[in-house]
């Protein structure tokens, strides 16, 4: 055999050597797939009942494991209102009042929708809107079941980047388990998430 087609039989145990090795050899790709952007909760809007104190906000917040240093604003300022209704006499307000809302074509005085209506034990809350607290005809209904104006508090967290200013986020699987502990409290309402990066909406 020629010193040339020696080379060449080499070459080509060395092509077959090379390939046999990339079949069983798995080389590691960096993971370049985007993440899910609701699965990065970067924070929390929680909402309180009308009266708890940023020292009571405090101490509810320190006895849950939120996992991660977080910043906390606490807002006793908004303008959104509500009411507590028993559950005996849910049926007979809500009807009174869509009832009136139609008779007089006030449509601004609440949102009666099941997604806005809050089940809080024995109790629903349905938010209610500024013009119905200066609406005498709404509040007569109110007093004629002994039921108040209340407002809500409001409290943001979000979630640092160790103890710098940076925001971060937590995994959406502990986030649900933080908003589950938190909703067992009989001061809070409802706890929202605010992700990283906001997922695409199509439709803006």
């Amino acid at each position: 055999m020629s010193k040339i087609n020696k080379e060449i039989a080499i070459f080509i145990v060395f092509l077959i050597l090379v390939a046999l090795w990339g079949l069983f050899v798995k080389v590691p790709v960096e993971e370049t797939k985007t993440p899910d952007p609701e699965s990065q909760v970067s924070g929390m809007t929680i909402q309180f009942k009308d009266g708890i104190s940023e020292s009571e906000v405090r101490t509810i917040l320190q006895n849950c494991n939120m996992t991660r240093n977080y910043r906390m604003t606490y807002d006793n300022s908004s303008e959104d209102y509500y009411i507590m209704a028993d559950k005996d006499n849910w049926s007979d307000i809500r009807l009174k009042l869509v009832d009136e809302m139609k008779e007089t074509n006030k449509k601004n005085w609440t949102v009666s929708t099941p997604a806005h209506v809050i089940r809080k034990e024995d109790y629903y809350v349905l938010p209610i809107s500024g013009q119905a607290i200066q609406d005498e005809k709404f509040l007569s209904i109110l007093d004629k079941y002994g039921i108040g104006v209340e407002k809500f508090l409001w409290c943001d967290i979000r979630f640092l980047y160790s103890d710098g200013p940076l925001t971060y986020w937590i995994p959406k699987e502990d986030a649900i388990r933080i908003k589950n502990e938190l909703e067992q409290n009989d001061n809070i309402f409802s706890v929202q998430f605010d992700y990283l990066f906001p997922p695409f909406d199509p439709t803006t």
